[in-house]
């Protein structure tokens, strides 16, 4: 009996302590979604666009759902979303990187 309660309390601290085989590292995630944003979501639009629209971040390649409090900015034309301000202020510093 001792060694069963052994065996479940090494068992029970190794699986706290491992990290989890699911989780991906932050900059291979953010790199996945880069990647899928460039695959065709949409990010940049030729006409503002309404309350529920889905868009992705051109940035992070987060999808959300556009708010009426939704940073974006309009350039040459073209209207682009954000998933925080944050993404805004990095656009405005490259923002022809971002509408290609």
């Amino acid at each position: 009996m001792k060694s069963i309660l052994t065996a479940l309390s090494i068992a029970g601290l190794l699986s706290a302590v491992a990290p989890s085989v699911q989780a991906k590292p932050a900059a291979e995630a953010k790199a996945q979604a880069k990647t899928q944003a460039k695959a065709g979501a949409p990010t940049v639009f030729t006409s503002a666009q309404k309350e529920g629209t889905k868009a992705t971040c051109p940035i992070t390649g987060e999808e959300f759902t556009i708010a009426k409090n939704t940073a974006h900015a309009e350039y040459k034309g073209k209207y682009v979303y954000f998933c925080c301000p944050g993404c805004r202020k990095a656009f405005d510093k490259d923002p022809a990187k971002y509408t290609k």
